[in-house]
């Protein structure tokens, strides 16, 4: 083993250690571990640099091939710009076109599936290249985004289904050595998903788009990125939302919560998600000595944790408060909801749609859809708004 990896244990010993202790409500000793974790932190990454130093000695130098890097997203980024506006490429670009490993692709859906017909130029769009992808989701970590929290995976087709396990409480069979082990039923079930379009239409000045060399991507992220989050929060809760409501009236029901109501299988990945007002009534929990039960993470900055699970806030506006009812949702999101995505984003071009304003329309679209997985990996609650 190297000695880095050694660190490396080390230091997620120290960060388990640390976590043990805020959920035993030792918030005192867990904060004492602190400079610990930092000094173990410090030595795992020097250890790491010096052992990239000398793999470096054995490698070509990487001068060259980090020149040829950026010249190749430059000119991805050239081609995407033309290919998406319809201009024609020069003999530079086309042959780098041809021979890319990792062309600009258009999208290939069926023909005379709305909105996505990859066969009808004027209709189908292109797929965002990676490098620029890797700026969109710079955009999206700006926002709260329960996506983070789900099971996120990759659908090949606009609909089908996925094998999954469900509930299995079930023993092993005894049996003697050289015989046939006693053979138990087990029903897989079938989670079937569908996929649906979301988009945007965003208008970008035509003079803006004269430059070839600019990011399309960085002209409609920022906007793009936000309402992609909110469509996929949106949906999420919609999920959820179908779940029966129990109600939450001190600390000791919220831990009844934890403790009892969730199946202990649910525990170790439990998540409380709840809004701003959820987050200000939990913050207002005392325990008998008056002490808040609202505790930081002492390891992770703006992070806030009840009897050692993570506290997951969403606006007020994305998740309401409706009829003085303030939503909780307690458990295991990411066994309660399957998050199926396909493809990426596609943008397509239409410089007639904004034809009176000398403006071009860029539409932007994500696909995915969301199912319900595990339907007792999660409970709903609410409590009643406090009065000031």
């Amino acid at each position: 083993m190297k000695k880095s990896d050694q660190l490396k244990k080390t230091y997620d010993e120290i960060k388990a250690k640390i976590n043990d202790l805020q959920e035993a409500g030792e918030t005192k000793k867990a904060y004492d571990m602190l400079p610990e974790l930092k000094n173990a932190e410090k030595a795992y990454k020097v250890q790491l640099e010096m052992e990239k130093a000398d793999l470096a000695d054995f490698l070509p130098k990487a001068a060259p091939v980090l020149k040829n890097a950026v010249e190749d997203k430059v000119m991805r980024n050239r081609i995407f710009n033309k290919l998406v506006l319809g201009a024609p490429l020069n003999e530079q670009e086309q042959e780098f076109y041809m021979a890319d490993s990792t062309p600009v692709k258009r999208v290939d859906d069926a023909a005379g599936t709305p909105g996505q017909v990859g066969a009808t130029p004027s209709k189908g769009g292109y797929l965002v290249p990676e490098e620029q992808m890797a700026q969109l989701r710079e955009y999206r970590k700006a926002y709260t985004s329960l996506k983070t929290l789900a099971h996120v995976q990759t659908a090949n087709s606009t609909s089908g289904s996925m094998p999954t396990l469900g509930d299995e409480a079930g023993l092993l069979t005894n049996f003697e050595e050289i015989t046939t082990i006693k053979q138990s039923d087990f029903d897989f079930g079938q989670l079937k998903y569908e996929i649906k379009d979301y988009g945007d239409i965003i208008p970008v000045s035509n003079q803006l788009l004269q430059d070839a060399d600019i990011s399309i991507v960085s002209i409609i992220g920022q906007r793009f990125a936000r309402k992609a989050v909110n469509t996929e929060n949106s949906e999420i809760l919609a999920l959820l939302g179908g779940l029966e409501s129990k109600a939450l009236t001190d600390y000791k029901s919220l831990m009844k919560a934890l403790n009892v109501d969730l199946d202990p299988a649910y525990y170790a990945g439990a998540r409380i998600v709840t809004n701003q007002d959820g987050f200000q009534w939990m913050s207002e929990l005392e325990d008998s000595q008056k002490r808040p039960l609202l505790v930081p993470d002492v390891a992770a900055q703006d992070t806030y944790r009840f009897r050692g699970k993570e506290i997951f806030v969403l606006s007020n506006n994305t998740m309401a408060t409706t009829s003085n009812k303030i939503p909780f949702y307690i458990g295991s999101i990411g066994d309660y909801v399957a998050f199926f995505q396909r493809l990426g984003v596609e943008i397509a071009v239409s410089q007639d749609f904004l034809f009176d304003k000398y403006a071009t329309a860029l539409r932007c679209v994500e696909r995915f859809g969301v199912v319900a997985d595990d339907k007792d990996a999660v409970k709903a609650y609410n409590a009643a708004v406090t009065s000031a």
